[in-house]
């Protein structure tokens, strides 16, 4: 019961922290996707404050893997948690995301002046040349990109299937790709009112080195991805507390 009256309260102030700051940022529609930015980072901040609600805390490790140059970011993706977090883990970074958050008023104004690259996933392949030229610009920006490589959400504890949108974007700017794993969605799952109290760790990994063939890629990046969700899994014995 207690979780439950805690869940309400945390989804009623996430919606209003959420208004708050959608409304704060619309000024970037006029003075510069910088404002945008500087705004997603409070609303990240404010959410991870909100989360102590609940009893969540969160940990971030693994930062001294990102490169000093811009890289791919390709993350795990389980829950809302991981989107509200973005500018945290990577300010400025450009989002690849799914063409449908583009259609949410304001909200969805505030992701284009952000210089998102969104795509409609019932493409398939053909919408690759279209990420990769905005891979390659964001690049000469010196802005890294960030990337779910499963294409959607999974439920905490399963593997989805890794997407080749995530090679092409390595094989075709020579960036290199940092793997990213959490285990948010045992905490604040997809499509679930409640929220679980814990700990959520969203851990960066050792980038992978442009130069690998498709084949190997995808076979590093998803066993580098799913074993460390494997180890942050808060419901087994390991060093995910540690």
């Amino acid at each position: 019961m207690i979780i439950f009256i805690r869940s309400i309260i945390f989804n009623i102030l996430f919606y209003v922290w959420t208004f708050i700051v959608v409304v704060s940022a619309l000024p970037a529609l006029v003075i510069g996707r910088q404002w945008t930015h500087r705004i997603s980072r409070y609303w990240g901040n404010g959410v991870t404050v909100l989360l102590h609600l609940v009893g969540i805390q969160v940990e971030i490790r693994g930062r001294h893997y990102l490169p000093s140059e811009p890289a791919i970011i390709a993350s795990k993706h389980q829950s809302a948690w991981e989107t509200t977090m973005i500018e945290i883990f990577v300010p400025e970074a450009v989002i690849i995301l799914k063409k449908e958050l583009i259609k949410i008023p304001l909200f969805g104004r505030l992701l284009l002046n952000t210089g998102v690259i969104s795509i409609d996933r019932s493409k398939g392949r053909s919408v690759i040349p279209q990420m990769v030229e905005g891979a390659k610009h964001a690049k000469e920006q010196g802005r890294s990109l960030f990337i779910f490589p499963e294409g959607t959400r999974t439920t905490a504890g399963e593997r989805g299937t890794y997407r080749y949108g995530t090679y092409a974007l390595y094989h075709q700017t020579g960036m290199k790709v940092v793997p990213a794993a959490h285990n948010a969605g045992f905490f604040w799952p997809r499509r679930k009112f409640l929220k679980n109290p814990g700990k959520i760790i969203f851990e960066f990994l050792p980038p992978i080195e442009p130069g690998l063939s498709e084949k190997d890629f995808m076979k590093k990046l998803e066993e580098s991805i799913e074993s460390a969700c494997e180890i942050l899994h808060p419901f087994k014995k390991g060093p995910q507390s540690s």
